[in-house]
Order: structure tokens, then C-alpha cells, then sequence
């Protein structure tokens, strides 16, 4: 939203309407540019009272999220538990650092957001004091190499390497710093609570127990230890841990195992008979092995 012109500490959302013809650098940046504009204009011209919101990258314990500049985040504290062997998986290589390690740039996490966002529109309009009513919502600020430090305190051997996405660089130099912080608190009472080691700690917990139960299925299934399953590894698992004794598979018998296998298979390179950690990992990521086999018997 920002871009490079605007001040890189404290910036607040009124700077936006203050520079309305700034160059944000990206036409996601223009779209936002023209939301504001609808707003203002329901405001002026029919009397409403809308509210928006500048956020910046939003972290999360979840499993699955896009790919955006921040998420260069979110992608380093999901490979820091997959670089160290303590569950007895294959070890993933350094992480591919995509953006300059020393820019700094501003997040917040969900928990943070959410009670930003219900703040500002549930607060009395007449305490909305910015123009347009339109708030920053501040989190934590940090670079790459702080994150990385902070990561390394539970997993020491965090490795990383530069390899610059040219867009993720240039747009990790349009954000400022840091938001404003005055504004939310004043007006909305809002002030965000979750530190750099916090969000560290909870989100590489969730991870950490999701490959908990990735583990388990993934050590019965590679039984040689070469990293790779083969459909008869998944058919033994199924019959193994999710077929034996259950009594709704007791009527069905070898070929519904046999097409469960199938779809299984099917989740991945329909023309490879092998399975890579690698790929049942991200696989894992947004499902789970049990969850899957009994869906497909329902």
C-alpha cells in the first residue's frame, strides 16, 4: 500500500490519504488505492460510515497460506523442524532466504488481528479521529536474521542460504519499517500483545505436532528407510493401523482397500510408483493419513 516514498517508522494509514496520488508499486497496490477511494465516496455521498484497515503480513500457526513477500516467514519456521532429525525423518536441506536478511519488515499475528479488526468496527464513530477511518494495525517489526536467531534457540542447527527473489527483494523495500502505533491505541484501544519469541514459539509448536503424526505414518510405511514409500508400503499401513478390527471395513474387504490405495495414490504423480518424503510432507501439510482412509470410507 505504502511504497517507497513513504516514511519507513510510524507510519500511519492517514499518510495514504494525505498522498493519494502515490505510486504503491504494484498494481495490488492501485486496487487498494481504488477501494479507499469507493469508500471515501459511499462516506461523502450517501452519508455511510465505512472503516478500513491497513495490515500487514499476517502470521499464523496454520498449515497452508500463499505467497506473498512476508511469507518467506511462514516458509522458514515450517522447514526449521524438517532440518533436524529428533522424529527420525529425512532431513531437509538449508532454507532459500528470498529477501534481503537485514530489511526489516512489519507483521502481526492472527491474534493480534483479530481483536484489531473487531476493535475498529465495533468502536463509536465519533471516536474515529483519522481520515477516512482507516487504522494500521501494528504488530512486530523484524528482519530475516532476527527471525532466524530466534528460530535457532529451538532448533540450533537452522540453516539458511541468500537466494533473492528479484519481486519478493522489491517489494520487501516498498513496506515500511514499522506502523504506527499512537492511533489504534488511542481510538480504538487497541495495542498489539504477541512478541518475535511468541509467535516463534507457537507457531513452530503447531508444526512441530502436525509432524508428530506425519511421522508416525511415514516411519511404518518406509520401512527400508530410503525416503520413499511404494504403494504396497501404503496399502500395508492401511490394513496395519486403519483397516484391522474396524468393523465398518469388515463387510467391504480387498477391493475397497485396494481403492482407497488407489485414490491415495492418486493424491500424488499419478506416473511415479514412489512417494518422496518431500511430497507426502507437503502433502501433509493440509491433510492426514487417518482423516483421508476415513473419509473414503464414509
Amino acid at each position: 500500500s505504502f511504497g517507497s516514498s513513504s516514511p519507513r517508522t510510524g507510519v500511519a494509514a492517514r499518510w495514504l490519504c494525505d498522498n493519494p496520488t502515490q505510486d504503491p508499486g504494484s498494481d495490488y497496490g492501485l486496487q487498494k488505492r481504488g477501494c479507499r477511494e469507493l469508500l471515501d465516496a459511499f462516506r461523502k455521498d450517501h452519508g455511510g460510515d465505512p472503516r478500513f484497515a491497513v495490515l500487514p503480513g499476517v502470521l499464523h500457526a496454520e498449515p497452508v497460506w500463499g505467497n506473498g513477500t512476508t511469507e518467506y516467514a511462514l516458509d522458514a519456521l515450517l522447514a526449521a523442524p524438517h532440518q533436524s532429525s529428533r522424529l527420525g525423518l529425512p532431513v531437509g536441506d538449508a532454507y532459500i532466504c528470498p529477501v534481503p536478511p537485514d530489511v526489516r519488515l512489519p507483521f502481526v499475528f492472527t491474534d493480534d488481528l483479530t481483536r484489531g479488526l473487531v476493535a475498529l468496527q465495533e468502536a463509536d464513530e465519533e471516536l474515529l479521529e483519522e481520515p477516512e477511518r482507516g487504522y494500521c494495525l501494528p504488530g512486530l517489526s523484524f528482519s530475516a536474521n532476527e527471525l532466524f536467531a530466534e528460530i535457532r534457540r529451538h532448533h540450533p542447527g537452522f540453516g539458511f542460504r541468500v537466494g533473492l527473489d528479484d519481486n519478493m527483494a522489491r517489494f520487501s523495500e516498498l513496506w515500511p519499517d514499522e506502523l504506527a502505533t499512537e492511533e489504534p491505541l488511542r481510538d480504538l484501544g487497541y495495542k498489539p500483545e504477541t512478541d518475535l519469541e511468541t509467535m516463534v514459539r507457537r507457531v513452530l509448536r503447531a508444526h512441530e505436532r502436525r509432524n508428530e503424526l506425519a511421522a508416525h505414518d511415514w516411519k511404518d510405511m518406509d520401512v527400508d528407510g530410503d525416503g520413499h514409500i511404494t504403494r504396497a508400503d501404503v496399502e500395508r499401513h492401511i490394513r496395519k493401523f486403519l483397516v484391522l478390527g474396524r468393523e465398518e471395513f469388515a463387510h467391504r474387504g480387498q477391493e475397497d482397500v485396494l481403492k482407497t490405495v488407489d485414490r491415495f495414490m492418486s493424491e500424488f504423480d499419478d506416473q511415479s510408483e514412489t512417494i518422496p518424503w518431500d511430497d507426502f510432507s507437503d502433502w501433509n501439510r493440509s491433510n492426514s493419513f487417518e482423516s483421508f482412509v476415513k473419509k473414503q470410507s464414509a
